[in-house]
């Protein structure tokens, strides 16, 4: 299993097929069946599958499809591990970012 705290962004890409492709297998869905259920093209499921590559909407589809949703919660999270970071996590959250001070030369 791949460690995803040193992964590039074309690793996790495959390794996430990776899985979602093994849960098609344990569910003994074929990739037609897992294209329909999706509403994706069979060319959709069987490219991402083998390359890693989907738009966001695609991926989401198939764990819909996959019944994996539950797993997407946690995802982006911050889980405080001080009172100090749970005091600023209850704060309300910023709109925008910070203007950049121009500084004069």
């Amino acid at each position: 299993m791949l460690d995803f705290t040193f992964a590039t962004p074309s690793e996790l890409c495959k390794e996430i097929a990776s899985r979602v492709k093994a849960q098609r297998m344990r569910l003994e869905l074929s990739q037609p069946e897992l294209a329909q259920r999706a509403g994706v093209a069979l060319g959709t499921v069987s490219g991402f599958e083998k390359t890693g590559k989907a738009t966001l909407e695609t991926l989401l589809r198939l764990v819909v499809a996959l019944g994996l949703t539950k797993e997407l919660e946690p995802l982006f999270l911050q889980k405080p591990t001080s009172i100090k970071e749970l005091e600023e996590a209850s704060r309300p959250v910023r709109q925008r970012v910070p203007r950049k001070i121009k500084r004069a030369s």
